[in-house]
C-alpha cells in the first residue's frame, strides 16, 4: 500500500493509505477460512485491522516511528470498493537530558543494633511449626499424619483420598465429625470413621451424603513451644546456625543486608528524581491514561485476589472511578518520565543488553519459576527481556555516578 505520512504536530503522525477491494477481498476470505461461524461483518473489520496493522508494521520499520500507543484508527469506504485507512500515532516524545552524573547524592549508612536482632529473632521462632513424634494416643491440638480414602456407597470418591497428610485435630480443616472422631488414634492404627456432608456443601453429589473415611495413620505428634535456646535452634535445621548465637549472627547478617539493598535502592530513587526535575518532556495524555488505565487494572485484580468486587471499595473508600484515576495520574506522570529518561540515558551512554546478560537472565528466570529455560523462553522473548537489563544497567550507571 501507497502511504502519505503527515505530521500533525511534534507529538502526533497521520498515516493515511488506501487498501485495494481484491486486497481486502483475498484477507477476508483466508480469515472466513480460520473464523467459519464468523459473520461476513465481523470478517470485514477482522480483514481491516489485518491491513492497518501491516501499515503499522510499515510505518515503525520503514520510518522508524516509536510508537506511545496503539494508533487510533478509521476506515473510509471508497466507492469502488477499496478503503481508505487513517492511523493517528501518537509518538513517543524526545526527551532533552539535563545533569545526570555529578549529583552526589548520599547513601545512608545501616546498622542494626542486637534489640532488632532479637526482636526478629523472636518472631521468626515464634512463626515456626514444628512437631515432633509421641508414643500416645492423640488427643485435640496434636497433629495426625494420616492416609485416608473416602468410600461413598462403597465406592471411592474423587477429592476423597491422601496419602501421609498432615492435620491438626481441633483446627476443623475438615468437614465436621472427621476430626473428633480421630482423638485416641494411635501410630499405626486403621480405623474406620462414618460422616455426612453438610447439606450446603458445594460439591452437590456430596451434599448430605453419608460417607466412611478409612484411616491408617502414621504418626501422631505435639507441637514443640518455641524457646530461644540451642535445642529449638537446632530443630529448625537453618543451615550454619545451631545455637542461638550462630542463628543471632545470621539474622544480623540478613538484617543488615536487607538494609542495605533499602538504602541503595533509596539513593538510586532520589538520583532518578533528580536526573528527571532535570529533564525536559512532555508526557502525551494517551500515555498518562495508559498508564492510569494499567495501575487501575492492577488494583482490581489484587481487589479479586482478596475477594471484593472494584464496585465495594469505591464504595468504601468514599469515591469514584474517575476521582480515582485523578489520583493515580501524578504518579502514573512520573512513572512514564522515569521510564523514558532511563531509555535516553541508555541510548546517549549506549547502555545495551548483551546475550550472554539475556542467558543469564533466563537461567535466573527458570530457576524462580521453576521451568526449563526452553520452555520459559516459549512465553517470554527477548524482546521483553532485553530492556529490563537495559533500565537495571542504566539505574546502576546512575548509581556509580551520583554516588557521594
Amino acid at each position: 500500500m501507497d502511504k502519505k505520512l503527515k505530521r500533525e504536530n511534534k507529538d502526533t503522525v497521520i498515516i493515511e493509505a488506501v487498501a485495494p477491494k481484491d486486497e481486502i477481498e483475498k484477507v477476508m476470505k483466508d480469515a472466513a477460512e480460520r473464523q467459519p461461524d464468523a459473520d461476513e461483518a465481523k470478517i470485514r473489520e477482522t480483514a481491516l485491522q489485518f491491513e492497518a496493522m501491516q501499515l503499522i508494521q510499515e510505518a515503525v520499520t520503514e520510518e522508524g516511528l516509536k510508537l506511545a500507543a496503539q494508533p487510533e484508527m478509521k476506515f473510509k469506504d471508497e466507492k469502488d470498493g477499496d478503503v481508505l485507512i487513517t492511523l493517528t500515532c501518537t509518538l513517543v516524545p524526545d526527551v532533552d537530558l539535563g545533569q545526570y552524573t555529578g549529583l552526589d547524592v548520599l547513601k545512608e549508612e545501616v546498622s542494626v543494633s542486637d534489640e532488632e536482632v532479637l526482636e526478629f529473632v523472636n518472631n521468626e521462632i515464634n512463626s515456626k511449626e514444628l512437631w515432633e513424634d509421641v508414643d500416645r494416643p492423640a488427643k485435640e491440638h496434636d497433629q495426625v499424619v494420616i492416609d485416608f480414602v473416602g468410600v461413598k456407597d462403597g465406592v471411592p470418591f474423587d477429592g476423597g483420598s491422601a496419602e501421609n497428610f498432615p492435620l491438626v485435630l481441633g483446627s476443623h480443616s475438615f468437614i465436621p465429625g472427621f476430626e473428633e472422631q480421630l482423638i485416641g488414634i494411635k501410630k499405626e492404627e486403621q480405623k474406620e470413621i462414618n460422616v455426612s456432608f453438610p447439606e450446603d456443601y458445594f460439591e452437590p453429589s456430596l451434599a448430605g451424603a453419608p460417607v466412611v473415611f478409612q484411616i491408617t495413620c502414621h504418626a501422631v505428634q505435639e507441637k514443640i513451644e518455641p524457646q530461644l535456646n540451642d535445642a529449638f535452634i537446632e530443630k529448625l535445621g537453618v543451615e550454619n546456625a545451631k545455637t542461638v548465637e550462630e542463628f543471632k549472627a545470621a539474622a544480623k547478617h540478613h538484617m543488615h543486608e536487607m538494609k542495605e539493598q533499602e538504602a541503595k535502592n533509596k539513593q538510586a530513587l532520589e538520583i532518578l528524581d533528580k536526573a528527571v526535575a532535570n529533564a525536559k518532556v512532555e508526557v502525551p495524555q494517551v500515555m498518562i491514561d495508559q498508564q492510569v488505565e494499567q495501575e487501575l487494572g492492577q488494583l482490581k485484580q489484587q481487589l479479586q485476589q482478596y475477594g471484593m468486587q472494584f464496585e465495594q471499595y469505591l464504595e468504601m473508600a468514599q469515591t469514584t472511578e474517575e476521582e480515582m484515576k485523578k489520583q493515580i495520574e501524578p504518579q502514573a506522570v512520573m512513572q512514564i518520565k522515569q521510564a523514558l529518561i532511563l531509555i535516553a540515558i541508555a541510548e546517549k551512554e549506549k547502555i545495551e543488553a548483551t546475550q550472554e546478560e539475556i542467558a543469564q537472565e533466563y537461567e535466573l528466570m527458570a530457576d524462580a519459576y521453576r521451568m526449563p529455560k526452553e520452555q520459559l523462553q516459549m512465553f517470554i522473548s527477548d524482546e521483553v527481556i532485553r530492556p529490563q537489563i537495559v533500565q537495571r544497567k542504566t539505574l546502576d550507571f546512575l548509581t556509580k555516578n551520583n554516588s557521594k
